[in-house]
């Protein structure tokens, strides 16, 4: 039950002889969400991102007099980014402000941004946690083998499934990493040419930080007996995002391509009062942003089939 901080529940805050308050003493992790998203700021109520198709491949001439035969782009997708408010407050009366003896009440506003903090870290994680099954704006989820091209006939894909995994190394292994590499290499825009896509981050739940952190730093393949050269050694970075819900996928990211988006219409900002009547303290939090992405395009995901 959670504990109204105007009314006496608090009151066991008053009582000498407590040790030891657990309330905030989690140590803050950095912010793990700005190495996966491009940050950006807004002005507007709604952002609109509107992709236009590449160009075929040049045709031959058909005469010495032959016109140019002149292309027009196609539009591709469009995406908008609609923002969302959030707030979160939090009141004491001014008896228990006097004679609260643990100063728990100060701590109260660096908890109210921690919460905060933590909405940030979720709702941007939710992206990937959700890029498996939600549908995105060409009708497919993130990560999909078959993702609609405007301009060719044949689909695109940026999804890795598989089979038979009954532990970490099932998954995440230097033949899948190298499969997700390759895939990315094989990137076609929307009429079918390929462009240039170069994972340098590999985004891993919690669980599989330390089989990644084997499998890219080791410098002869892990978990054999041959002394063969690790193939994927030194070739991406290790993002750890503590609010990946799968322990069964991970995510390569090139940061040059990939459109994973997060703008901020309202950085986190805070606020104070006392009602003059009743000297009661009021705190509030609010910020507003929206997360999302506008293509599929520059990101991998590799999760463990159903």
């Amino acid at each position: 039950m959670a504990l109204d901080t105007s009314k006496p529940g608090w009151g066991r805050l008053l009582e000498p002889g407590l040790r030891k308050i657990f309330f905030d003493t989690w140590k803050e992790l950095p912010a793990q969400y700005q190495k996966v998203f491009n940050v950006l700021n807004s002005q507007k109520h709604t952002e609109h991102d509107l992709s236009l198709t590449g160009f075929g491949p040049w045709e031959p001439r058909t005469s010495e007099h032959s016109a140019v035969p002149y292309d027009d782009p196609m539009d591709g997708f469009e995406v908008n980014y609609t923002h969302t408010e959030f707030l979160k407050g939090f009141k004491v009366t001014r008896a228990m402000v006097d004679d609260e003896q643990y100063n728990q009440i100060n701590k109260l506003p660096a908890n109210l941004a921690r919460s905060g903090r933590a909405k940030v870290e979720i709702d941007a994680a939710d992206v990937l946690n959700k890029g498996f099954e939600k549908i995105g704006y060409d009708g497919e989820p993130l990560f999909s083998t078959d993702h609609p091209l405007k301009r060719a006939a044949n689909k695109g894909s940026n999804l890795i499934e598989v089979s038979n995994v009954s532990s970490p190394e099932d998954l995440l292994n230097e033949d899948t990493v190298n499969q997700a590499i390759l895939l990315a290499r094989k990137t076609t825009d929307d009429a079918g040419l390929k462009i240039v896509v170069m994972p340098k981050y590999i985004v891993v739940p919690p669980e599989l930080e330390a089989q990644a952190t084997r499998v890219i730093q080791s410098a002869q393949r892990p978990g054999t007996d041959f002394n063969d050269v690790n193939t994927v050694r030194g070739k991406l970075q290790i993002v750890v995002m503590d609010y990946l819900d799968n322990p069964n996928a991970f995510f390569l990211l090139d940061p040059n391509i990939h459109q994973l988006n997060f703008f901020w219409r309202r950085k986190p900002e805070f606020g104070s009062t006392t009602d003059f009547d009743t000297l009661e303290a009021k705190y509030r939090g609010y910020m507003r942003y929206s997360v999302g992405y506008s293509n599929w395009r520059g990101v991998i995901g590799v999760r463990s089939a159903a």
